[in-house]
């Protein structure tokens, strides 16, 4: 994770370089830095596990198991199917650029953003895209010996040829062939008379739909859960309240605690909708200041654009990344069932907001602080455009433009940052909420004048792992 984003450009790749050595944990955690998806999936899937763990009741923790559920499917289901299909669908019928749904010319959707302000800024981003099949270099530079860079990509396959290519040396060469075709634009170019200012018209349309439908789609799905778990419980246990305080209180009190928001309900499900449908106009609003040559929207889409790339094609970048999460995140809250799980989801969300898009950099930052200065390793980015955030979070250089001690140690103080953040997040957190949760009931009863009448001393104990053991059993 890192603080200077502005060298994370993903028409920045070294296709043109093949390593002698290699570490597979170093290439897949610096796979998984730069992806925000994978980022983010990993911490989640450690943090989901506890909040199960740490539910007070069976109830609950099937409630928090189909919110993680319906999360990790759609981390997955976004990036390796429903993108790779709407890509294809907005480039042939949207942009009419590609020959076919399967043509190699749909790749031209990783064209980054920054590439699409002018007609002379697409022309040269196609260039720079192209030379991504360039291996004219690799070629020379191994004398044209394929079993000499088959070799050198066993141990680090740095230009993703497919394993299948990797078995012999005529195998290589008809995969670097192969390979060498999927950023050949060449045809699509000519079929467009080389109108660079078409193709960027059109590439721009197609971006953006692609874009919007994920923000409805990803945001829309996650955010859904809740609703799905307040519809699902209801006709489980015919009970309204907050599923964590069942066996807590007498079914009575809990229910008069959800009463209020059970009155709301429909009105706050239509409040969602209408924050997903809000959020998803960012890209209309980044399109209009890409088409535009002039106005704040066109500053904007200069200045942040490129924020809003896909890495790969596929994998959401940070910024749209937290919009996203931030939309989704409106449904937990409106669908909460009294002011308890308000303040529940309300605790768990943020925090792990602040945790993943902020507090992962500082404490990475101060990581590599302590490394620089213990071990002497040269971890920091001190070429990375100053400005009063870098001055007091100093921005540090991604794993895959380090080499050496610094790749190693860098590699290691990312998954030492991993695991911090699930102590705080995954860790301290449930239990804290479950103490609050049992401490809002207990007053409740006490407000009805019921202190030894209606409240379940047993299950307002702190659940142990045997506990839990036991009630899954």
């Amino acid at each position: 994770m890192k603080v200077c984003l502005s060298k994370n450009d993903a028409n920045n790749k070294e296709y043109n370089k093949i390593a002698f050595k290699s570490n597979p944990l170093i290439n897949a955690t610096s796979f998984i830095e730069e992806r925000v998806l994978l980022n983010k999936a990993l911490l989640d899937g450690a943090k989901d596990v506890s909040f199960i763990v740490n539910s007070n009741n069976r109830d609950e923790s099937e409630e928090r198991f189909i919110r993680s559920a319906i999360a990790w499917t759609t981390a997955f289901l976004t990036p390796l199917i429903t993108l790779p299909l709407t890509n294809r669908l907005a480039m042939r019928h949207i942009a009419k650029l590609s020959k076919s749904f399967l043509s190699q010319e749909n790749n031209l959707i990783e064209l980054s953003n920054k590439y699409l302000t002018s007609a002379k800024a697409t022309k040269q981003g196609i260039e720079e895209l192209s030379r991504r099949s360039d291996f004219s270099e690799i070629l020379k530079e191994n004398n044209y010996d394929y079993e000499q860079i088959r070799q050198k990509l066993l141990k680090n396959n740095t230009i993703k040829l497919p394993k299948k290519y990797l078995k012999s040396a005529e195998a290589t060469k008809e995969g670097i062939a192969e390979l060498s075709k999927k950023y050949d634009f060449s045809e699509l170019l000519k079929r467009n008379g080389y109108d660079y200012e078409k193709i960027r018209k059109n590439l721009i349309n197609a971006k953006m739909s692609v874009l919007a439908f994920d923000f409805l789609f990803t945001s829309g799905t996650l955010g859904s859960a809740g609703f799905i778990n307040r519809r699902r419980t209801r006709r489980k246990t015919g009970q309204d309240g907050f599923s964590a305080e069942f066996k807590m209180a007498d079914k009575n009190i809990v229910e008069k605690r959800a009463e209020k928001y059970k009155k709301t309900e429909d009105m706050r499900d239509k409040i969602f909708l209408s924050i997903i449908l809000a959020f998803a106009t960012t890209p209309l609003l980044l399109r209009k200041g890409l088409l535009n040559n002039s106005g704040k929207l066109t500053d904007f889409a200069k200045r942040y654009g490129s924020k809003f790339d896909y890495n790969d094609g596929i994998f959401m970048r940070r910024l749209p990344f937290l919009l996203m999460t931030l939309a989704a995140d409106s449904g937990f809250l409106l669908s909460s069932r009294n002011k308890t799980e308000v303040k529940d989801n309300a605790v768990r969300l943020s925090l792990n907001q602040i945790a993943y898009f902020g507090a992962d950099i500082v404490i990475g930052s101060a990581l590599a602080v302590l490394s620089d200065k213990l071990f002497k390793t040269d971890l920091l980015d001190k070429n990375c455009k100053k400005n009063w955030i870098n001055r007091i979070i100093p921005p540090i250089k991604p794993i895959r433009e380090l080499q050496g001690k610094n790749k190693a140690i860098a590699t290691g103080l990312f998954w030492v940052n991993m695991l911090t953040l699930f102590g705080i997040v995954g860790i301290a957190i449930p239990k804290m909420l479950n103490k609050m949760i049992r401490h809002d009931v207990e007053k409740d009863v006490v407000i009805n004048k019921s202190n030894t009448v209606g409240i379940n001393s047993t299950a307002l104990k702190r659940p142990s792992l045997q506990d839990f053991i036991k009630r899954e059993i």
